[in-house]
This record gives structure tokens, sequence and C-alpha cells, in this order.
């Protein structure tokens, strides 16, 4: 059975175990592929997760990554943009009738061949950790990023580099001494020597789960009545919610969960997913139709906000929207009318706020809706555990 990524890590005595574990648990709610995480959190460089990629798949790897920046058009037009841009790949050269790809995922077969058959070239798959590409793939092919990838992008590019690489400034003639190879385990001839004038080669533990803190308390200072009126009942919708949380197989399944049960039950409702210092909006309705670019959307937690209160507070929110030009920001995203009142609900997981949920409304309502919508909240949090858990089931 091959190895896993985090079991190699835990062997390469680059990651402890626990940190393994607190990784693919923020894979699962940030997705992405884990050595992206593992860069997010500064627990890898960008370098040292590629050496380990390559060892883990037994391809050659691109070294140092930023190498990707620097493919030559002639080259990177030796693979139909349109077919690039499908697989998610970059061109790295033509060895006779071996076409070398870069490639996050060098097991792709299905890509594989539909390339070998569109080009009629042997297709020889080069790792690179998926943040690289992500960033290669915009510069060179316009492939836009995703808002979950923009923060990722500062911390690219200091990698480690291989003994007497020139640390990213060799001229592009001397990048194809750089090709990485494989630390251990089968040996890559390097993929220049034998090569023709055609192409330049860029170089190339275990604790049961925290109890979730109570979300029966309001924010410090929050204008909520003094009663909350008792919840309706509505037992098949939560039910419905509660049954699809419980089938989801990765966190856009609870996503949909969660805006679908939003954009039922309220005019205007908003899930954002909160990291570092900021919540990014994941998705939102108004009148039960999607809000177009609201995964755009980005709002740092420093600054005033009904976010920032409920982020702070680890607690709910029910009241007015205070003037502040984040919540004006907020606002125009359903179109800039002023609401009576806005609900927001933290999803907390092990103490840590990962998301939150926003309606607004009147107050009356939205009081009879609060006890609904946390929860909503509470088993958004075990879904997630429950994929964390799945997800430490199958890396381990």
């Amino acid at each position: 059975m091959p190895i896993k990524l985090g079991e190699l890590l835990i062997r390469e005595k680059l990651l402890t175990s626990t940190q393994v574990e607190e990784a693919l648990k923020y894979q699962v709610i940030f997705g992405g592929r884990l050595g992206t995480n593992l860069i997010e959190m500064d627990l890898l460089e960008e370098g040292e997760i590629a050496r380990v990629l390559s060892k883990k798949m037994g391809v050659p790897f691109v070294d140092p990554p930023n190498r990707l920046m620097k493919i030559p058009e002639q080259t990177l037009q030796r693979v139909p943009k349109e077919m690039a841009r499908k697989h998610k790949v970059i061109h790295l050269r033509l060895d006779n009738r071996r076409l070398y790809l870069a490639m996050a995922d060098p097991s792709d077969l299905k890509a594989i061949d539909e390339i070998a058959f569109r080009t009629g070239y042997v297709i020889r798959p080069v790792v690179v950790p998926e943040i690289r590409l992500i960033l290669a793939l915009e510069k060179h092919y316009q492939v836009e990023r995703k808002r979950r990838y923009i923060q990722t992008t500062s911390k690219v590019g200091g990698q480690k580099s291989s003994p007497g690489s020139g640390a990213g400034s060799a001229p592009l003639e001397e990048a194809a001494s750089e090709l990485g190879q494989t630390p251990a385990g089968p040996q890559f001839k390097p993929l220049w020597e034998d090569s023709g004038p055609e192409e330049e080669m860029p170089g190339l533990a275990e604790a049961p789960p925290e109890p979730l803190p109570s979300l029966s308390s309001p924010a410090q200072g929050s204008p909520v009545a003094a009663e909350a009126a008792p919840a309706a009942e509505r037992p098949q919708n939560l039910e419905s919610v509660a049954e699809q949380m419980a089938e989801a197989r990765d966190r856009d399944d609870i996503t949909e969960a969660l805006a679908g049960y939003l954009g039922r039950e309220f005019s205007r409702g908003a899930l954002f997913l909160v990291r570092g210092a900021a919540a990014s909006g994941w998705k939102a309705t108004k009148n039960g139709r999607p809000v177009a670019g609201f995964d755009q959307v980005e709002m740092p937690l420093e600054e005033p906000s009904l976010l920032q209160t409920v982020a702070t507070s680890k607690a709910f929110y029910l009241g007015p929207v205070t003037p502040s030009p984040l919540n004006s920001m907020l606002l125009q995203q359903f179109g800039g009318k002023m609401p009576e009142a806005a609900l927001l609900v933290p999803v907390t997981l092990m103490g840590r706020i990962v998301a939150i949920l926003y309606v607004d409304g009147g107050n009356s309502e939205l009081s009879g809706r609060l006890l609904d919508l946390q929860r909503i909240a509470t088993k958004a949090a075990m879904a997630y555990e429950i994929l964390i858990l799945r997800t430490k089931i199958l890396s381990s």
C-alpha cells in the first residue's frame, strides 16, 4: 500500500505526529492539498514539500519550485492552452518524444493519457507543490486563483535550495541543471544530459475533541432581546440538513447543506469562513438565489464589524447593524438595504471559530430562529469532526 504523505513526513522527521494531525484538521476545514496547508501553517517550506512529494510519488521535482515561473513562451506552446488549463499542467521541455509536464498530481492517469493522445508524445510527469502550480497557471495561462489561495502566496518562495543551486538567481540557461532528484529510492537520470538543443528545462496523541463551547450566550454588549422567543417547530427541515451534513464527504458538502438551509429559511443569509485574521465570503443567498461574487469578499477581523464582534467574543450576536465601513460592505452584497437586525452565529470547532453564519431581518423573527441556527452551527461542527476523523483514518 502506498505510503501516505503524512506518514512520510513523520518518517523523514520533518514533522511530528501532532503537527500532521493539526495539518489534516486544517485541510478538512480550509480545503486544498496537505502540502499547501503545511506551507500556510509555516510548518514546511515549499522546497521541502517538493522533495517529499518526489520521494512519495517516485518522480522528479522542479527545484527550486519558483523556476516554474520562468518558462519560455515557445516551450509553453507545446501543450494547447485549453488542455493546460483543463488539466492544470505546465510544459517543461521536450526530450526526443518525451514531454515533461509539471503536475500537482502525477498519478492523474486520465490527464496523462488525454495529453499523450492529443500531443502524440510520451508524457513524463514532474511533481510541483500545488500552490506553486496555481501561481504558474495564473501567470502563463491566466487561470484565476481562488481566494482560498490568495493569502497563501505570500508564504511561498522561501524554500531551501538544493546544494549548489543558485537559490533562484541563476539565469534560465543554467536552470537545466537544477531538476530535483528523489533523495532516496529510484534514482532518475538528469533530464538534461541526453536532451537535444530543442528547449531549455527550468530547474526542474490523539485526544478526544474538546467539547464545543456553549453558543447560548450572546456576544458582550449585543442588544439581544431579554427573552428569545421559542423557536418554531421545523423538525423536517432541520432533520434534512442534519442528514446532509452527516453524509458529507468533504467541506463543500457541509457548505451546500448550510447555504441551502439559509436560502430556504431566510430572505438574506451568508456563510463566512474564518481563517487567521480574516473572514472570507463562502456562500450567500438573497431571496433564495446565490449572491454572485460573494466568494471574492474578504473582511479583516482587526477592524470594527459584526464579524469582528463574533470572532472576538466567540458568541452569537443579535441586534442592529452598527455603522462601520465593513458592515456597509457586507450589506452591499445584498443590495445595500439596512435591515432591522442581524443575527450571527459562530461555528466553533475545538475551541476555534472556523465559520460564521449570518442572517438578517426583523428582530422578533430572528429571536425566534436563534435556537435553530445554534443547532445548525453545532451540527456543522460535528460534521467537520467526522470529516477530520475520516481523514485521519484514511491517512494512517
